[in-house]
């Protein structure tokens, strides 16, 4: 009896750790099972037109090779950088969640990207520098808005393409108004932490 017993707990302990490893190679293996061809696909095109246009000071034969090593660059690694944003979403602490999804994967991503062009089309380029920077990190805080929202998921918890792009008008006005209801919260509060004449009074 008592060797039958020890054969049970032995066996649910090889399942137990059997589940752990499966969920550790399932955390590891994220970015290539949910890599997010829908950011990539409207990224790629987004980014080469906002480079060509933002280098039309240059001559056309710079700029579209600039745009094109752009949507080639997008393609190849945006899905990947994508899922890690979305894999961020499982992180408990939400400011940690926050800062891995808006700061740290996107500068590791314009990082990649700066330096491929710095190797193919040299310091012509540079001028982009401080405003790729500021757009990265406003879009990435608009894809965290985003996909916090549902939208633009890959995976068991995503959507079809087309539910994505019509909820993105009505996501995108929350967005800009989030900054208003903040202050407004924030004003309201410090209203009510005041104390009264009356109260002051007592």
């Amino acid at each position: 009896m008592i060797r039958g017993s020890h054969l049970v707990q032995s066996g649910d302990g090889m399942r137990a750790r059997g589940r752990r490893h499966a969920g550790w190679r399932a955390e590891w293996l994220y970015p290539l099972t949910h890599w997010n061809w829908k950011v990539s696909l409207l990224t790629a095109v987004l980014r080469a037109l906002a480079c060509v246009w933002a280098l039309r000071s240059l001559e056309a034969h710079a700029r579209n090779r600039f745009g094109l090593v752009e949507a080639v660059f997008v393609l190849a690694t945006c899905g990947f950088f994508s899922a890690l944003q979305q894999q961020s979403l499982k992180i408990r602490r939400e400011a940690l969640a926050w800062l891995v999804c808006v700061v740290v994967v996107p500068l590791v991503s314009l990082g990649a990207d700066a330096a491929l062009h710095l190797w193919i089309d040299g310091r012509q380029t540079i001028q982009l520098g401080v405003a790729a920077l500021i757009v990265t990190l406003v879009s990435a805080s608009f894809h965290w808005h985003l996909i916090r929202n549902g939208a633009l998921l890959v995976g068991e918890d995503s959507g079809t393409l087309t539910a994505d792009l019509r909820s993105i008008p009505r996501l995108t006005v929350s967005y800009c108004a989030a900054p208003v209801m903040w202050t407004t919260r924030l004003f309201g509060a410090e209203e009510k932490t005041e104390p009264t004449e009356e109260s002051a009074a007592a």
